[in-house]
């Protein structure tokens, strides 16, 4: 598999990965806009990444400002995370709760980005409306749920904080949460009501169409394989040809190269998380576990969990996977999820005996200091990353608040918009720190 740390760049010409997603919508894939047009020689701005970010970014300035944008996407559209992800629609991005922003930024801030998340899901709907499916949206919440005991304090703690941003979430005791999930491993829950689940394809596909009809071309198969200069030009050289513009935007977030540009360097973690989806369930199978086909579920371990029920009754359960994208496909990993599945709905022993229907994995980006950052690297070049694994609703705002900056309007002051993506330290350890990390973390939740 692909591994952002290892390979100069990912494809070309490598298909979509055969997830339950792929299965069940890849139509949809086959009826995007022509992205077989020739690549031009100039253009006022070049997108890098074909999936949310980028396609958000490309609308927005196609749409709103009038731009000339070519986006270059390295396989097909939406071939990295943005169509292996679990289509969890949640309003928030990174991995700092509202408790961490007031300590860091104090309230008003705080307050701010929640409303900066309110306009995550207002894009977001309009993507849904956009979609003759609706995206499959299904609208029943989020819980999270203290997998132990020991995790019902602070997960109170966090609650008490959210319920002033968040009046709408409610808490749940261990006999309100087993009403909903009958696992052992479900002791104490909050609910946020906003939090949807959605078909990542779909989403995908509804966003490519809005592009191309604002006019935007869509170039697939081109990784980036040299960036140079030409006077106040960045000259790119792809695998179909070369394109100069004065402005370009990185939005390949978990799926940067390494060395795409010098300014990106050592500036984000990628992170394989990975996904296993059942045979449908049966009707003493739904019975047994609880749990709603309308709500998504995470639990508060270190490396979570995350579950749901699909609209055609199947289960969906993922979980960090590898460490290098080379380990990504042994069947050990699919094994590791199929036995956390049985620790956390033991009724299903039965079902989790024979392997998956379906296993695969993505690479999401991991910041050093938690949350993502939309900002300019270096001159004529705008990038968004660092969305932890929390990007499906935010990457669709982070997509429009690219073009801005691009554009030269002020964004909202915010710590999203006002620094750059820190460095980690020692770089080229960064596996053996995330090895480290995951032993850790492996150890506590025992």
């Amino acid at each position: 598999m692909y591994d952002p740390l290892v390979d100069d760049f990912p494809g070309p010409a490598q298909p979509h990965v055969r997830s339950y997603w792929q299965a069940r919508h890849g139509a949809e894939l086959a009826q995007l806009p022509n992205a077989n047009a020739a690549l031009p020689e100039h253009a006022d701005i070049i997108v890098i990444g074909g999936g949310y970010t980028g396609l958000n970014a490309a609308l927005e300035l196609a749409e709103r400002f009038g731009q000339q944008v070519v986006l270059l996407e390295a396989n097909k559209l939406g071939w990295g995370c943005s169509t292996r992800n679990a289509g969890f629609a949640m309003p928030g991005t990174g991995r700092l709760g509202y408790g961490d922003w007031e300590k860091r930024v104090g309230v008003d801030v705080t307050q701010a980005i929640k409303d900066e998340y309110e306009h995550a899901f207002a894009r977001l709907q309009r993507h849904v409306d956009a979609c003759p499916a609706g995206l499959e949206a299904q609208r029943g919440g989020y819980l999270k749920i203290a997998h132990n005991p020991q995790a019902i304090e602070s997960l109170r703690a966090s609650f008490n904080i959210l319920k002033r941003y968040e009046p709408a979430t409610k808490w749940l005791d261990a006999a309100g949460i087993q009403a909903r999930v009958h696992s052992p491993q479900a002791h104490a829950a909050i609910h946020y009501p906003q939090s949807f689940g959605l078909n990542p394809l779909l989403l995908l596909a509804s966003v490519a169409r809005q592009a191309s009809a604002a006019g935007v071309s869509i170039i697939e198969d081109a990784p980036v394989k040299q960036w140079d200069r030409v006077e106040q030009l960045h000259r790119l050289h792809t695998g179909k040809g070369r394109i100069c513009a004065p402005k370009v935007v990185i939005a390949t977030n978990g799926y940067t190269p390494n060395h795409l540009h010098p300014s990106n360097h050592g500036r984000s973690l990628p992170v394989l998380s990975s996904v296993i989806v059942t045979r449908p369930l049966t009707a003493d199978e739904k019975i047994a576990i609880g749990l709603q086909s309308t709500e998504l579920v995470m639990d508060t371990r270190t490396l979570k969990y995350y579950y749901r029920l699909l609209p055609d009754g199947r289960l969906m359960f993922g979980g960090r996977g590898a460490i290098r994208g080379k380990d990504a496909h042994h069947p050990r990993y699919a094994r590791h999820l199929l036995e956390a599945l049985r620790g956390t709905f033991p009724a299903l022993k039965e079902l989790t005996n024979a392997p998956p229907d379906f296993y695969w994995s993505g690479w999401v980006n991991v910041a050093l200091d938690n949350y993502p950052r939309i900002y300019t690297p270096a001159p004529g070049i705008f990038t968004s990353m660092g969305y932890c694994g929390a990007g499906v609703t935010f990457s669709q705002l982070a997509g429009q608040r690219l073009a801005e900056l691009a554009m030269g309007e002020e964004l909202p002051a915010l710590p999203f918009y006002q620094s750059a993506l820190p460095k980690f330290p020692l770089p080229h350890l960064r596996r053996v720190g995330q090895w480290a990390f995951y032993q850790l973390a492996r150890w506590r939740s025992l």
